[in-house]
């Protein structure tokens, strides 16, 4: 059970993914959805599905679903249902939110509930007349029946590039018991014109063993 929720430490590193929108919540009656895929070279994959939907202007609620399946063909998951609530107005250059979660692991025929609780910091900015954005989020998922953990931090930069395209970076760091992963990923979205859909392409790259780097492709659309 235990190989469970180190597998899961390596899955959380491997989805690591900017459509969350962090501190930035949905406006009432709005949601977003997206999918991504990632593939390495030791024919290592990952699957991620991300909804969220606002409920109000400080209410968003959501879920995201991620899978890993190794060279081996074994596949693992976690599943979370979460509900993120702003923190102090909304209108304000700093954006802060909370988020609590339900949900569990799965693989290798077991099952293992988590509790997740995290936090946000986001900013936008202005760079030589191109809207940006930082934000920062930091996560504990706890998991109840081993009384394991993992923590998370997750730093993005975005910025506009023009009507069409947005420069993204990422630079994730999980930890669990002596285990720590970190990774940064460069992307661009394709918002190609009267389309509904976004096109992210990128790559995930490990601080360590970087031939295990792979490649991302992931579809967002609004609605």
């Amino acid at each position: 059970m235990r190989y469970l929720f180190a597998a899961c430490l390596i899955l959380w590193q491997c989805v690591a993914c900017t459509a969350q929108a962090g501190a930035w919540l949905r406006e009432k009656g709005t949601g977003f959805v997206s999918l991504s895929f990632g593939a390495t070279q030791f024919s290592e994959t990952t699957n991620a599905l991300y909804i969220e939907y606002g409920l109000s202007d400080k209410t968003t609620v959501g879920l995201d679903v991620s899978t890993f399946t190794n060279a081996m063909n074994v596949r693992n998951g976690f599943g979370n249902i979460f509900l993120r609530r702003a923190i102090g107005p909304t209108d304000r250059p700093h954006k802060w939110a909370y988020e609590i979660g339900l949900g569990g692991l799965w693989g290798n025929e077991m099952q293992l509930p988590t509790v997740k609780t995290a936090i946000s910091w986001g900013r936008g900015f202005k760079f030589a007349e191109r809207d940006g954005w930082v934000n920062m989020d930091a996560a504990y998922v706890y998991e109840p029946t081993l009384g394991e953990h993992i923590t998370k931090l997750d730093a993005t930069l975005g910025l506009n590039f023009g009507t069409i395209t947005t420069g993204l970076l990422e630079v994730t760091l999980s930890s669990q018991n002596s285990e720590t992963y970190g990774a940064f990923e460069p992307s661009v979205l394709i918002r190609p014109k009267e389309s509904r859909f976004s096109i992210k392409v990128g790559a995930q790259v490990p601080f360590d063993e970087q031939e295990k780097a792979a490649l991302k492709l992931g579809i967002w659309r609004s609605f």
